[in-house]
């Protein structure tokens, strides 16, 4: 039988949300140990460039460019090839690594980001139902949330810290008329994925007359409902700017994590 004191819980599984530029991407950079990261957003190699950090990127093609109607049947005609398979593509390369134990030797697996990963399985599912470049049908988002439901949690059975970076979106509760902050996913998937998270962070960044400051969200408020996170003792907005000139790790989010280990 288990005990609770004996988890050493080193193992985080972080989602980061925030808005563009808002430093989601780098603070992978400050998490200890080695890093492996699937891309699907094609500015996120930009924020890695010059560090080690081992990647694949899955980038969008074969995308269906032609002027649609939502009236069934109208549109323009594509001229080319429009069966997208990149998601396909992914998932061949997922499983060919966990069957060879490749992410066995390492610390950290990152995923940037879950938005545009989401629109790369609607690609597929859309081309697999015969309507690529289509406006989804209510059919289509289905198939789409059960995908990624399914990938999270095959990521977070891999033992290792994971990171996934996300974006918000403003929604308004039609009977109160709150204005709130949620995940940017498909339907009930804003509020299923974060359950699997052990912290979930919301980034910022602004301009003060010292430059950039980028900070974290710990803890939820009025608005953003969707924070927390396991770490003891963080304050409600931790300080996450980073110093480029001096090493990345133990900065920032690798900083919460080593004062929260006690690593030196």
């Amino acid at each position: 039988m288990a005990n609770a004191k004996d988890i050493t819980g080193e193992n985080h599984a972080f989602l980061m949300l925030g808005d563009t530029g808002s430093g989601k991407t780098t603070q992978l950079l400050t998490l200890p140990g080695k890093k492996f990261v699937y891309l699907f957003d094609p500015n996120a190699s930009l924020s890695l460039r010059g560090y080690d950090v081992e990647y694949e990127a899955f980038l969008p093609e074969n995308l269906n460019l032609s002027a649609k109607s939502l009236a069934k049947g109208k549109g323009d005609v594509s001229p080319g090839n429009n069966v997208s398979d990149v998601y396909r593509q992914w998932e061949e390369d997922f499983q060919s690594r966990l069957s060879d134990g490749f992410f066995n030797d390492f610390d950290v697996i990152g995923m940037d980001s879950a938005t545009t990963f989401l629109d790369l399985i609607m690609d597929r599912i859309l081309s697999i139902n015969g309507r690529p470049g289509a406006w989804p049908n209510q059919d289509d988002y289905g198939p789409q949330m059960i995908a990624f439901t399914n990938v999270c949690r095959a990521l977070l059975g891999l033992g290792k810290t994971i990171y996934m970076t996300g974006h918000l979106e403003m929604k308004q509760d039609n009977l109160t008329q709150r204005v709130f902050r949620k995940p940017m996913m498909t339907g009930r998937l804003s509020t299923k994925i974060p359950l699997l998270f052990s912290d979930i962070f919301v980034t910022e960044c602004e301009s003060t007359p010292d430059g950039m400051a980028y900070r974290i969200q710990t803890v939820p408020d009025r608005m953003t409902t969707t924070v927390r996170t396991s770490f003891k003792g963080l304050s409600p907005y931790e300080d996450v700017t980073l110093d480029f000139s001096k090493p990345l790790e133990n900065q920032g989010l690798g900083r919460i994590w080593k004062d929260s280990y006690g690593v030196s």
